[in-house]
C-alpha cells in the first residue's frame, strides 16, 4: 500500500521509492525549458539548485518558487510560425498552387501551438520538481495544464505527418505502389491520430476528473487510456503511442528516398527532398529520445510516480519534434521560389548556359524549331530550367499576363509574335 492508495495505481506509487537526493537534471530548470520551447538564444544561465527552486514548509509540503526571473535574455523566435507562414505565402501568393498538404500544417501549427504554450505555463505549477514536495493545488494545476499539452500533441503529430504524406502525393504519379502507400499511410494516421486524440481529450469522463483525483484518490470515477489509474494500462497508452509515432516518423521520412534517386527527378525536386530528409532526421532524433526517456521511466512510474520530475525530458522533447516537423515540412516548399523572387528583386540571376530558340517555317503545316547554346558566367533576368539546359530572357520583357503563367509553374514562350511556340513545364517539381 503507498501513501495515496494501492501500488498498482498511479497514486498508490507516489513515494514508495526515496528520489529525492537525485540531482537535478538541467532539462528540469525552469529557464531550460523556456529556451527550448519558446527561444533560440539565451545569453545567461544562473546556476539553479534543487534547494533554491524548492519552498519546503513545515508540514512537508513543498511550494513552488515564484520568483519569475529566471536570469535570461530572451529572443523571441517563433520559427515554426515564420516557415509556415512563410510557406503558405509561396504557395497562394508566388507560384499560386495551394494544396491539402497547405491546409494540413497549418492544422498542425494551430493544434501545436496551445501544446507549447501549456509546457511553458507547467514551469509555474512545480513542472521539473518533484511531485511529493508539491501542494495537492500545485499538482491539480499541473495534471490541468498538461492535460492540454499531452492532447494537443497528439493532434499536431498527427496532422504534421499527413500533411507530409499529402504533399508526397503531389510527386508521385496517380495509380503507382508509392503514391497507394502513401494514401494507404494518410488512412491509417488519421485514425490513429483520432483515436488517441480522442482519448487524450476525453481521459476521464467529466474530464475534470483528470485532475481532481489528487483530492480524492481512492474516491470511485470513469477514467481510461491517458486517465486511468492503473499502471499498467496508463504506461500501455503511453509507450504505445510513442512507439508507432517513432515508427511513423522513420516511414514517413524514408518514403521519399526511392524519388531521389531516380533519374528522372528534377533537380529542384532533389533540393526539395534533401531539406525533407535533413529536418526529417532532427524530427526522428527527437521522437526516438522522447521514447527511450518513456521506456528509461516506465512513463514516469519507475522507480516512484514522479510526473513532473521524470517527465520534462519527454515533455519537451515531444514540442522539439512537432516544431522541427513544421520546419521540416514547409522550408522545402519555400527556399527555390524565394530565392527566385529575391534575385528577380535585386535584378540579376547567375546561369550556366543560355539556350536561344528561334523558330523556322518547314513544308507542310508542320514547324520546327532548333536552339543553340553558348556558356556564360551570368546573366540578368528570369532564368528557367528544362531538361537540364537554362532558358534566359530579360525580366522586363516579360508582360503581365505572362508572369502570371510563371508564378502558377508554368512558362509560355512567345518564339515570334505571328507564330508562338508554347513550352510548359513544372518550374517547382510539385514539391
Amino acid at each position: 500500500m503507498g501513501l495515496l492508495g494501492p501500488e498498482d495505481t498511479l497514486m498508490g506509487l507516489i513515494g514508495v521509492a526515496n528520489n529525492l537526493d537525485e540531482p537535478q537534471p538541467s532539462i528540469n530548470k525552469k529557464e531550460t525549458i523556456l529556451a527550448l520551447i519558446i527561444t533560440f538564444l539565451v545569453r545567461h544561465h544562473p546556476r539553479c539548485t534543487h534547494e533554491s527552486a524548492l519552498a519546503v514548509d513545515s508540514t512537508g509540503h513543498g511550494a513552488a518558487s515564484d520568483d519569475s526571473d529566471d536570469g535570461a535574455d530572451w529572443t523571441w523566435q517563433a520559427l515554426a510560425w515564420i516557415c509556415v507562414s512563410i510557406r503558405l505565402y509561396t504557395r497562394f501568393r508566388l507560384i499560386k498552387s495551394p494544396g491539402w498538404d497547405d491546409l494540413f500544417v497549418f492544422l498542425s501549427l494551430m493544434a501545436m501551438t496551445p501544446g507549447l504554450i501549456a509546457i511553458c505555463l507547467e514551469t509555474t505549477t512545480g513542472f521539473g520538481q518533484h511531485l511529493v514536495l508539491l501542494t495537492r493545488d500545485q499538482m491539480a494545476g499541473y495534471f490541468r495544464i498538461f492535460y492540454v499539452a499531452n492532447a494537443a500533441y497528439c493532434m499536431s503529430t498527427a496532422l504534421i505527418k499527413i500533411s507530409l504524406l499529402l504533399q508526397y502525393l503531389r510527386l508521385y504519379e496517380r495509380g503507382t505502389y508509392l503514391y497507394n502507400v502513401c494514401r494507404s499511410l494518410i488512412i491509417f494516421i488519421t485514425l490513429w491520430g483520432f483515436t488517441y486524440s480522442l482519448l487524450a481529450w476525453v481521459p476521464c469522463v467529466p474530464v475534470r476528473q483528470y485532475w481532481d483525483q489528487v483530492y480524492d484518490p481512492m474516491g470511485e470515477r470513469t477514467c481510461y487510456a491517458y486517465g486511468s489509474q492503473r499502471v499498467a494500462t496508463f504506461t500501455a497508452t503511453y509507450e504505445s503511442h510513442a512507439a508507432v509515432n517513432m515508427l511513423l516518423d522513420l516511414l514517413v521520412m524514408g518514403l521519399p528516398i526511392p524519388l531521389y534517386f531516380d533519374k528522372n527527378t528534377h533537380n529542384r525536386t532533389k533540393m526539395g527532398l534533401i531539406g525533407i530528409l535533413t529536418f526529417g532526421t532532427i524530427v526522428n532524433i527527437f521522437s526516438i529520445w522522447r521514447f527511450a526517456t518513456m521506456i528509461q521511466h516506465k512513463s514516469t512510474t519507475w522507480p516512484t510516480f514522479d510526473p513532473t520530475w521524470y517527465g520534462p525530458i519527454s515533455i519537451v522533447m515531444a514540442g522539439l519534434e512537432v516544431s522541427s516537423a513544421c520546419i521540416c515540412a514547409s522550408v522545402p516548399i519555400f527556399w527555390g521560389p524565394m530565392a527566385v523572387s529575391m534575385s528577380k528583386l535585386m535584378g540579376q540571376i547567375f546561369v550556366t548556359n543560355e539556350i536561344h530558340i528561334t523558330t523556322a517555317r518547314a513544308s507542310g503545316s508542320q514547324e520546327g524549331f532548333h536552339k543553340s547554346s553558348s556558356s556564360t558566367s551570368s546573366t540578368a533576368g528570369a532564368g528557367l530550367e528544362l531538361q537540364g539546359a537554362t532558358l534566359t530572357r530579360q525580366t522586363s520583357e516579360i508582360d503581365a499576363p505572362e508572369r502570371h503563367e510563371l508564378q502558377a509553374g508554368r512558362v509560355i514562350w512567345p518564339a515570334t509574335s505571328e507564330d508562338a511556340l508554347v513550352k510548359r513545364y513544372e518550374l517547382w517539381a510539385k514539391v
